[in-house]
C-alpha cells in the first residue's frame, strides 16, 4: 500500500512538472507572437485571421466573393502580396506556422486601409530578403516601399518580431510607432482563437466599428443602423467557404449592459413571422423578439434611469393619464405580443410595426390619445409614446400616424407611408411573396432574437444617398456587389451572449429548363 501511495505521488509530481513546462513554453511562445495581435487589435475594428497554410490559399483562390467585397484595387494588391511575398520560399520559411491577420482600419479622405501582419520567431530579420522580391524596394526611414510592376505597391515595416504590410504608408507609420501593449480586444481574440480550429476567422470590435463606417457612409448610425452604434461588444466568427455566399457564424459577446442590444441577451429566439406583413418594396428591416416583455421593460427602465430620462417619462405619463382619463400603462405593455420591427421602403420612407394581442381593444384604448386623419389612419396627440415603451429604434417616430390591422400596429411619420403599407398588404404585394426573399429565407435560420436585413434591389436609391461615392460604385459594379441578393445579420440569445450569423448572399442562378431537355 505504501509503495502504491509513493508511486501515485511520483506520478502526480511528474504530470504537474510536464504541465508546468508545457504551459510555460506556451506562454513564452505566445509572448513572442502577441506583438502583431496587440498592434492590430488596438487599431483595427475588423480583421481577418488565418493560418499560413497551403490548403487555405488553394481554397481562397477559387473564392471570388472576398474580391467582390474588397474591390479590384485591394484584392489585386493582396493577391500580389500572397504570390510574391507570403509564398516566397525564404520568407515563408521564417513565418512558417504563424498566423496571418489582415486588419481594416479607417484611413484619410474616406478611405479604408488594410494592414497585413504576421511575425517570426527569429530575433532578427535578415533585410537582405527584400532584395530577392520581384519588386522595386525603396526605403524611407523605417518604411519600405515595395512596388510591383508599374502601379501596384505596398508599404512594409518591422516592429520587433512583427512584419507589417499595408496599402498606405501613413497607416503603417501609425502602427509601427505603436507600443506592444495588451488590450481587452486582443485578450478576447486569444481566448476565442483556442476554441475552434478553423482555417479562417473574423473578429469585430463593435465599439470602434462606427469610426470605420464613418469613412464608408454619409449617414450616422441611427434608426435601422442603430444596432451597430454604441455597442461595446466583440464578435468571434468563423468564415465558411462557399461560391454563392459569404457566411460567418460564431458568437457576439457584450462587454457592458448599457446598450440597447443588451436588453435582448436574455430574450429567447423566435421564429420570424412579422416579415410576412412587410411590403414587397421593403429595402431593409430590423427585427426584435421579446418573449418576456415584463422583464425586458424593467431592463429598459433601468437604462432610462441611467440616462436620466425616466423621471421625465413618468411625469409625461402622469400628465397623459390625467388629461385623457386613460392609464397609459394599460395600452402597449398589456397588448404587446412578442415581435416588433422597424423597416424602410425603397422610396426611403421609414415605418415601424408591432405585433399585438388584441388590435380592436388596443384601438379603443387609443381613441382619446389620437385623432382620425383618414379612414383606417390615425395620428397620436402626444409625443414619444412608442419610444418610451420600446426604446431606441422608435425614437424617430415622435408623433406618428398609425393603423391597426390583423393584430399589428403600424406607424410612420407620414400618412402616405401608412397608405402605401395598407395598399401593399390588401393587394397581397408582400416581401415574403418575392422569389429573392424566399431564396434568402431558405439560406438563413428561421429563428432569431434580433435580425437585420438589406434587400439589394430595393436599396439602390437609399445606398446611393448613404454610401460614399467610391463605395457606391463598388456596390453597383459587376466585379463588385451588383450580382448579390441580400445581406443578413442574425443574433440569437444564448446564455448571456449571442449566437451570430452574418450572410452576404449572391443572386440565385436560374436554370433554363429548355437547355436541360
Amino acid at each position: 500500500m505504501r509503495k502504491i501511495i509513493i508511486l501515485l505521488i511520483l506520478l502526480t509530481l511528474g504530470v504537474a512538472s510536464m504541465t508546468y513546462l508545457y504551459f510555460s513554453n506556451l506562454n513564452r511562445e505566445n509572448t513572442a507572437s502577441d506583438n502583431a495581435l496587440n498592434i492590430l487589435s488596438a487599431n483595427a475594428p475588423i480583421f481577418f485571421a488565418f493560418e499560413n497554410d497551403k490548403t487555405f490559399y488553394d481554397i481562397l483562390s477559387g473564392q471570388q466573393i472576398i474580391d467582390h467585397i474588397l474591390g479590384p484595387e485591394k484584392s489585386r494588391l493582396l493577391s500580389l502580396l500572397r504570390e510574391n511575398v507570403i509564398k516566397h520560399h525564404k520568407i515563408n520559411q521564417i513565418i512558417d506556422g504563424e498566423k496571418i491577420v489582415i486588419g481594416f482600419l479607417p484611413g484619410k479622405a474616406n478611405h479604408v486601409d488594410f494592414v497585413l501582419a504576421t511575425q517570426t520567431k527569429l530575433k532578427q530579420i535578415d533585410l537582405s530578403l527584400l532584395k530577392q522580391l520581384k519588386a522595386t524596394v525603396n526605403q524611407e526611414k523605417n518604411i519600405y516601399e515595395v512596388k510591383f510592376g508599374d502601379s501596384a505597391k505596398c508599404y512594409l515595416s518591422f516592429n520587433g518580431q512583427s512584419i507589417l504590410l499595408s496599402n498606405n504608408a501613413e497607416s503603417l507609420n501609425k502602427l509601427s510607432a505603436f507600443k506592444n501593449e495588451k488590450n481587452d480586444f486582443a485578450s478576447y481574440i486569444k481566448q476565442n482563437s483556442r476554441i475552434k480550429n478553423t482555417l479562417a476567422n473574423i473578429y469585430i470590435n463593435y465599439q470602434h466599428l462606427p469610426i470605420l463606417l464613418k469613412n464608408i457612409l454619409n449617414t450616422n448610425l441611427t434608426g435601422e443602423l442603430s444596432i451597430f452604434n454604441k455597442q461595446n461588444a466583440y464578435a468571434a466568427l468563423s468564415y465558411n467557404f462557399s461560391s454563392d455566399k459569404f457566411l460567418l457564424n460564431g458568437y457576439t459577446n457584450l462587454q457592458e449592459k448599457q446598450s440597447y442590444l443588451s436588453l435582448f441577451v436574455e430574450q429567447k429566439e423566435q421564429k420570424i413571422n412579422i416579415d410576412q406583413f412587410l411590403p414587397e418594396q421593403t429595402a431593409n428591416y430590423t427585427f426584435f423578439a421579446i418573449t418576456d416583455y415584463k422583464k425586458w421593460s424593467e431592463d429598459l427602465k433601468t437604462q432610462q434611469k441611467e440616462q436620466k430620462e425616466y423621471a421625465k417619462i413618468e411625469q409625461q405619463h402622469k400628465a397623459i393619464n390625467e388629461k385623457y382619463r386613460v392609464d397609459i400603462a394599460q395600452t402597449f405593455p398589456q397588448y404587446f405580443n412578442e415581435q416588433l420591427a422597424v423597416f424602410q421602403l425603397k422610396s426611403g420612407e421609414k415605418l415601424g410595426i408591432i405585433e399585438i394581442k388584441n388590435g380592436d381593444k388596443l384601438g379603443q384604448l387609443l381613441l382619446d390619445l389620437s385623432s382620425e386623419y383618414a379612414p383606417d389612419i390615425r395620428i397620436f396627440k402626444e409625443s414619444a409614446i412608442l419610444y418610451h415603451f420600446f426604446g431606441e429604434p422608435f425614437k424617430k417616430f415622435e408623433r406618428p400616424f398609425y393603423t391597426i390591422i390583423d393584430n399589428h400596429f403600424v406607424m410612420a411619420n407620414y400618412a402616405s407611408s401608412i397608405q402605401v403599407f395598407l395598399n401593399s398588404y390588401k393587394n397581397d404585394e408582400l416581401l415574403i411573396k418575392t422569389d429573392d426573399y424566399a431564396y434568402f429565407k431558405d439560406q438563413t435560420s428561421s429563428t432569431a432574437t434580433v435580425a437585420f436585413y438589406i434587400n439589394h434591389k430595393n436599396s439602390n436609391n437609399i445606398l446611393r444617398r448613404n454610401l460614399k461615392p467610391t463605395y457606391y460604385k463598388q456596390y453597383k459594379a459587376t466585379n463588385g456587389l451588383k450580382n448579390y441578393n441580400a445581406f443578413g445579420y442574425q443574433l440569437s440569445a444564448d446564455n448571456g451572449k449571442f449566437l451570430s450569423n452574418i450572410l452576404l448572399l449572391k443572386n440565385q442562378t436560374k436554370i433554363d429548363i429548355d437547355t436541360l431537355q
